[in-house]
């Protein structure tokens, strides 16, 4: 009995150790999956939730994967709040490059929930597509799908807003 308390403990040490990396790098995941002002109490009750349950986690080495999961739901969660609350003037969205007249934050948001997340991760934050599945808790195929599916809405959305005056961007010569 004791030596699984002591395993236990330094489990709970190591975790306490890795908390401040940990929190840094979950906050910037869910500021970008649109949890806002809300994105550190997301990452707070994430990283809650994983100590509470460090027993559970069968592989040491997966711990941030781990916690990951948690946190991109924590924040997908608190964009749909904020979503409910807010009216679509007043949504946050992610930052974009300058794109005259054309809403890439706007088409990216209207997307439903699994692929604007599967976008973020895969476009926003330079996940490759099998680490998004990991963390967002999906299969592989379920990713590549999404992604596929999210390209093809966005390029027309994208298109349709796009003036008929504004060259299609294929080269004239």
């Amino acid at each position: 009995m004791e030596a699984i308390t002591a395993g236990k403990m330094t489990d709970l040490e190591g975790f306490d150790s890795r908390y401040g990396a940990l929190f840094a790098d979950l906050v910037v995941l869910a500021r970008a999956l649109g949890a806002g002002p809300d994105a550190e109490d997301v990452v707070q009750e994430a990283l809650l939730q994983a100590r509470g349950h460090l027993h559970q986690l069968r592989d040491p080495d997966k711990l941030r994967a781990w916690v990951r999961r948690m946190a991109i739901r924590g924040a997908c969660r608190a964009r749909r709040r904020r979503v409910a609350d807010l009216d679509t003037e007043h949504i946050e969205r992610l930052p974009t490059t300058d794109v005259p007249d054309v809403d890439v934050t706007a088409a990216i948001a209207g997307l439903p929930e699994r692929e604007r997340v599967a976008v973020t991760l895969v476009f926003g934050l330079g996940y490759r597509q099998d680490e998004a599945a990991e963390l967002m808790g999906v299969a592989a195929g379920t990713v590549y799908s999404s992604v596929w599916r999210a390209r093809r809405k966005l390029a027309r959305l994208l298109a349709a807003d796009e003036p008929a005056s504004k060259p299609t961007g294929r080269d004239a010569r």
